[in-house]
């Protein structure tokens, strides 16, 4: 079975297991007594990913010196064991460990784009990478629905117990992967290009500007829905998840596109700005399944663009790093927009925090146009499509 396949299908169950479980977290801790400690929801929300956000650096130099398998394997162990710790919770602090446990030693999106680093290479990795958002997106339109099922059970935390099986096969199955060579990357800080550096920094300013404008959108958006006059949940869900619907779509035709990696992602933010305006604009709801349909499009161009720079400027040696720095600076620009959104929810309206999407996606236009022209393919482009 080819390499690809098994290691989407792994990242597929990881994905499933921690992206379904937060959007139930009120649930959760209810069971645990903290049901009317609202201020704990946002808390629990955000740990695994301040948690991963710290540790993603050191598991990629982890995975540059250990080997790269060995660390997808880690993050698959440290995933299984964080769930099994929730799901046998008797306590809050119980609870709380297992979600630390599942932020510092997760990563498994990292992790996946590191090991495929070690076989594919250039506008492969690439599309590799998109595959593996691909593997994501699913996971984010499914779990939620599936797992909502068995949410209203007498002790809701069961499930943790459950989705633990899901990490566990992946790890199972991830043995059967080759091994790749650890690169002993140990001074390769020192010996870096200056060049290479600012374009790499360039490139997470990027990333954080795209993140940030993914997820502030997303912790008021059912209220958001509500306020144009849809009161429906389930037509709200259908809102939320066209965007992801699109990506599921379209992604297996990314590799048609003959746009460097500049075009792609300036026209990927250029729509998704707009469509975010568009959102902050309105006050009905007719449109906004147009908006949410462009906000799919730009979220599908920006994610092909942003991998193709990364395939682009990815040092082997030091890769392991590399992806953990890049899936750092997303989970804390995740981090700082639900801080954001519930800053200006509170203190403007629930159509804010579509501006500051459309904000932050402006800012990432700016830099692909204005700032270091050589670094983002204006002179001497080495783009492949």
């Amino acid at each position: 079975m080819p390499v690809i396949v098994v290691v989407l299908f792994c990242h597929f169950l990881t994905a499933f297991t921690a992206l379904g479980m937060p959007l139930f977290m009120p649930r959760m801790l209810s069971s645990l007594g903290a049901g009317h400690a609202d201020y704990l929801i946002g808390i629990m929300f955000v740990v695994p990913a301040v948690c991963t956000a710290f540790s993603a650096p050191w598991w990629g130099r982890f995975a540059d010196s250990y080997g790269k398998k060995n660390s997808l394997l880690r993050a698959q162990l440290g995933l299984t064991l964080g769930f099994l710790i929730s799901g046998f919770a008797d306590s809050l602090g119980v609870f709380s460990f297992g979600l630390v446990l599942q932020g510092i030693s997760g990563g498994t999106l990292a992790a996946s784009n590191a090991y495929l680093s070690s076989t594919y290479k250039g506008p492969s990795l690439a599309k590799s990478l998109n595959l593996t958002q691909f593997s994501a997106r699913l996971a984010l339109v499914s779990a939620p629905v599936l797992l909502g099922f068995f949410t209203a059970a007498e002790q809701p935390l069961l499930i943790y117990r459950y989705l633990a099986l899901l990490p566990f096969s992946a790890l199972l199955l991830s043995f059967l992967l080759p091994r790749d060579a650890a690169t002993a990357a140990a001074g390769v800080n020192s010996t870096e290009k200056p060049a290479q550096n600012r374009q790499f920094s360039q490139l997470l300013y990027l990333q954080f500007l795209f993140c940030f404008a993914m997820v502030v959108t997303f912790p008021y958006f059912l209220p958001y829905v509500q306020s144009l006059g849809e009161s429906r949940d389930t037509m709200a869900g259908l809102y939320y998840s066209l965007p992801h619907l699109v990506y599921l779509l379209l992604a297996f035709y990314l590799a048609k596109l003959t746009l460097s990696a500049r075009l792609q992602s300036l026209s990927g933010f250029v729509i998704l700005g707009t469509a975010c305006a568009g959102q902050f604009l309105l006050h009905s709801i007719d449109g906004l399944i147009v908006y949410r349909l462009m906000f799919g499009l730009g979220m599908l161009l920006s994610y092909s663009g942003l991998h193709l720079f990364l395939s682009e400027r990815l040092q082997q040696e030091q890769a392991g790093l590399s992806f953990g720095r890049f899936d750092a600076w997303g989970k804390w620009a995740g981090v700082s927009a639900g801080l954001a959104a519930g800053l200006v929810s509170q203190h403007f309206s629930l159509h804010w925090p579509f501006l500051l999407a459309a904000a932050a996606c402006t800012s990432a236009v700016f830099i692909l146009v204005f700032h270091d022209k050589e670094s983002f393919g204006y002179v001497n482009s080495t783009t492949e499509s």
